[in-house]
């Protein structure tokens, strides 16, 4: 399986960065005391650095993602980048919600590293993965919706060769693709859209995210980088 970005995002984010993570054999049943100990405490820490969502909102990687989706023409105080969504909530006050193993293990590295990240049961994708403009009117069906959505003209989407996986570029995932206790093998992507991510930053987090998985879901894990200035595509598993 490949990860692929077609030539015309390369040419409109000249400085984007994809940094990968594929997971094998993992076992995502059941519920962590630890781990849900780890996020809390994570959760302290995040609102000690990020007073008050005046201070989240300053931090340039939440700018950068911001104006990533202002730059195809999406209201990102309608449609928040993801992480952006999560992280508003824990300054709030709230807690961050449990999902699985492997889903918490990437939401509390979000809390390290405030940036979107975006997965998929490899079960569910067909083909490879391409990040790419949509040309519209594609359907998707997003996470425990009960009927499909239509993709917009020029929306940044990742997709397989048979369907649409994520939407607005990591604002929601499709159902049939949705990590969940089942599943075993998955891959993981985190971007660097403009250079106001570091490109370090995306390896580190990645990297954080597959020793957490090891920790709490066992498999063996990959971890990579795409920078599509070089190259257009690269294998993930």
């Amino acid at each position: 399986m490949n990860l692929r970005v077609s030539e015309e995002m390369a040419a409109r984010y000249p400085d984007l960065r994809i940094s990968f993570l594929t997971v094998h054999g993992m076992d995502n049943q059941g519920r962590s005391e630890e781990l849900e100990a780890e996020l809390r405490a994570a959760e302290a820490r995040f609102r000690e650095r990020y007073a008050d969502l005046n201070a989240l909102g300053a931090d340039p990687r939440i700018i950068a993602w911001r104006e990533a989706y202002q730059s195809f023409k999406v209201n990102p105080n309608k449609f928040r980048p993801s992480a952006e969504a999560l992280l508003r909530r824990v300054v709030k006050g709230d807690p961050v919600p449990w999902i699985s193993k492997a889903v918490n293990a990437y939401l509390l590295s979000e809390l390290t590293y405030p940036l979107p990240v975006g997965g998929y049961d490899l079960r569910g994708v067909q083909g490879d993965v391409h990040l790419r403009l949509s040309a519209g009117g594609e359907p998707f069906r997003a996470i425990g919706a009960a009927q499909d959505e239509q993709t917009e003209a020029g929306e940044v989407v990742y997709a397989d060769d048979a369907k649409v996986l994520t939407r607005r570029w990591n604002f929601r995932d499709c159902d049939q693709a949705k990590v969940e206790a089942g599943s075993r093998d998955i891959a993981l992507f985190v971007e660097a859209p403009f250079a106001a991510v570091k490109t370090e930053e995306l390896v580190a987090l990645v990297e954080l995210i597959a020793s957490k998985v090891r920790q709490y879901c066992g498999g063996t894990t990959r971890t990579g980088l795409l920078e599509p200035r070089q190259a257009l595509q690269v294998a993930i598993t």
